[in-house]
């Protein structure tokens, strides 16, 4: 279904490439020449909001009006592409040059460094840091207590978790260090630290912090080689395609 398009009168939108269908809520700041794809949403209020809202939902307003009153609308930077059905919670911040796939959620206090990029069905489920040149893949949860550094790659279903003893009020920082590679369909437990240039191959299960430079496999997650090994592999492989 397609949106009709609802631009907040508190919000700049610096860029004359806006679809006609996105919805723009609260003081949401877009920069120049940033690509807003049909059904996006930004700057949408938090649940403890729309909670509130039921209690207060007026005739003569519509949802969009209140929705805007309700939001603090989020950033966006220049030269960004979110494309369709992605939706942006208010207090989040992408720098330049984010993109985003089909059916993106990112929640609330979420930063994202320049030129990332967040694949198609990815959640980024709040109080999340990523750096700069990410690139997120499709399918993935990435739940509030992550913080992700620069240039790291993260495959397709990849699950993170921040609850030692579901469902506990306690939750717990999980932080993946700049160059990592963590393939597809990995799972990270609570509190780990993944290390510097470290790779988590595919299916994975890491249950302890992972040192530098090692390439991590199994359930649980064993050493089985450098990252100085697996870059060599990584090469001879790639001169196949020659």
């Amino acid at each position: 279904m397609t949106l009709q398009q609802f631009i907040s009168s508190k919000a700049l939108v610096n860029s004359n490439t806006v679809s006609k269908s996105s919805i723009i809520f609260g003081k949401s700041n877009i920069g120049n020449n940033t690509i807003i794809d049909p059904s996006v949403i930004i700057g949408y209020p938090i649940r403890s909001k729309i909670q509130e809202l039921m209690t207060k939902t007026s005739k003569s307003s519509s949802i969009e009006q209140l929705y805007d009153e309700a939001s603090l609308g989020s950033v966006i930077g220049e030269k960004c592409h979110l494309r369709s059905f992605t939706t942006i919670y208010e207090s989040t911040e992408l720098s330049d040059r984010v993109e985003t796939g089909t059916n993106v959620i990112i929640r609330e206090k979420v930063k994202i460094g320049s030129g990332s990029i967040i694949g198609s069905g990815t959640v980024v489920d709040g109080d999340v840091l990523i750096g700069k040149n990410a690139r997120i893949q499709s399918l993935n949860f990435i739940p509030p207590k992550v913080v992700i550094g620069n240039n790291v790659f993260i495959g397709p279903g990849v699950r993170f978790s921040n609850d030692l003893y579901p469902v506990s009020q306690r939750l717990i920082k999980t932080e993946v260090k700049d160059n990592v590679v963590i393939g597809i369909s990995a799972v990270i437990l609570p509190g780990i630290v993944i290390g510097e240039r470290s790779v988590i191959a595919a299916g994975t299960l890491v249950t302890k912090s992972v040192p530098e430079n090692v390439v991590m496999m199994g359930s649980p997650a064993k050493q089985v080689m450098t990252r100085e090994e697996y870059d060599l592999k990584l090469e001879e492989y790639e001169e196949l395609l020659e």
